[in-house]
């Protein structure tokens, strides 16, 4: 079960949109990873009102899964304004008027039912996120576009990148976000810059 858990917390952090489900309904949903271990969105009045609402992740390059969820709004205003500001770094203008902390109740996820509480964990390397990714966007302008080729195959141009966390870096492109997954966990802040900008810088 422990396996199937690291596979799943990798495949939520492998991509930042799915599509939400709300009763009838289903939209296209883009989100982006709260430090709490939440996540984040714009939404529309009809996601906040749903009585089910259901997150899937897509399978194109991963195993799909499936999450209930329940949408928090709140209002970004004071310190929760970090969190709107965060999905904006990672997105964007937002499609949607007003926001939700998205929390996972379950997930199906290869043919298992995993404990949604146990898929969300905050993230360890937080406090050193913005110094690490504002160390590679001031850096060598080659850096990133040469780890996205090496390690996803694709040439981009003028890449951000945006997000941290133990198992990989997030990337912003013109058109989406792309994810670098680390060969191991960078769970400890004190060793985690140095080991990125070195990992990364050896592309």
């Amino acid at each position: 079960m422990q396996h199937l858990l690291a596979q799943a917390r990798r495949t939520i952090r492998a991509w930042t949109a799915g599509d939400l489900r709300h009763d009838a309904l289903t939209t296209p949903l883009k989100y982006a990873p709260a430090p709490c271990g939440r996540l984040i969105a714009p939404v529309n009045g009809a996601m906040l009102e749903a009585v089910d609402c259901a997150l899937a992740i897509p399978d194109e390059h991963s195993p799909s899964l499936d999450m209930a969820v329940s949408l928090a709004e709140f209002e970004p205003l004071g310190a929760a304004e970090s969190n709107s500001d965060r999905w904006k770094i990672y997105h964007g203008v937002p499609p949607f008027p007003r926001w939700a902390l998205i929390d996972i109740d379950m997930a199906r996820f290869q043919g298992a039912i995993l404990d949604g509480s146990a898929l969300q964990h905050s993230n360890p390397l937080a406090a050193v996120e913005p110094r690490v990714c504002g160390s590679l966007n001031r850096g060598d302008e080659r850096v990133l576009p040469a780890a996205i080729e090496r390690c996803l195959g694709v040439q981009v141009e003028s890449p951000r990148a945006v997000g941290l966390d133990p198992l990989g870096l997030d990337i912003r492109t013109r058109f989406d976000v792309l994810r670098i997954n680390f060969p191991t966990p960078l769970p400890d802040p004190a060793t985690a810059e140095a080991a990125v900008l070195s990992w990364i810088g050896g592309a």
